[in-house]
């Protein structure tokens, strides 16, 4: 009896969720997932994996219509001892600030950052103006080497920035909460974010100083070693 009552309450839950949109234009619905990506924020676990080697740790994760910050922390997002290992700041300028290995800090990233697909989700508005009649027909938008795909049902599916050589993959919840972003590199180093808990309104962004424009490459690090000296330094080697 029990069983047959826990089935039947996630059965009555898919069809809640189905009918959801029911009533709306499709403009409309593709203005709802647009606006959740306007602002957001979220915790969880990071896989991060390169030239073999993986590792998972966990991340807070938060977007604003002007910003974003990703940390990387050891020791637990809400434990009394845990430190910052990897905290990645875009906004105005880019900056890294990263403890487990500084070499980090002296890249020059703003190549490797799509900041084309960054620019074009500040605003569900300007999307939805410029766009929109675009995404319901076509359910893409393809401008010079930025790809944009969605969802039959508008969700974001994935991004592809060619001139930085990052590919974006969205995953989500059968309620439609974002459940992992997955990103790819043409260097052999991934992410993947796992999210426990995803908020969709403002959150509060503590910029990183600013520092002076880096000149260093992936490939130094991965010619120098440095890559390895890091996972092995997070792993306890």
């Amino acid at each position: 009896m029990k069983r047959a009552l826990i089935i039947a309450l996630c059965l009555l839950s898919l069809i809640l969720a189905s009918c959801a949109g029911l009533g709306l234009t499709e403009e409309q619905k593709l203005m709802r997932e647009l606006r959740k990506w306007e602002n957001f924020s979220g915790n969880g676990i990071i896989e991060l994996s390169a030239m073999g080697l993986s590792l998972r740790k966990p991340f807070s994760f938060s977007k604003s219509m002007d910003e974003l910050r990703l940390d990387v922390i050891e020791g637990g997002i809400f434990g009394a001892g845990a430190s910052p290992l990897l905290t990645l700041y875009v906004g105005e300028y880019l900056a890294i600030n990263a403890p487990i290995m500084p070499a980090l800090e002296l890249l020059n990233l703003k190549d490797k950052i799509p900041t084309g697909a960054l620019a074009l989700f500040s605003s569900s508005d300007y999307i939805m103006n410029n766009y929109g009649a675009e995404i319901i027909a076509n359910k893409v938008i393809v401008r010079d080497d930025l790809s944009v795909n969605f969802k039959k049902n508008y969700q974001l599916d994935s991004v592809v920035d060619k001139a930085s050589g990052t590919s974006i993959a969205a995953r989500y919840t059968n309620r439609g909460d974002l459940d992992t972003i997955e990103i790819k590199t043409n260097m052999p180093i991934a992410a993947k974010l796992i999210f426990d808990s995803v908020d969709y309104s403002r959150p509060q962004i503590l910029p990183l100083p600013q520092k002076p424009d880096a000149s260093g490459t992936l490939q130094d690090l991965f010619q120098g070693g440095g890559i390895m000296d890091m996972f092995k330094g997070l792993l306890g080697n």
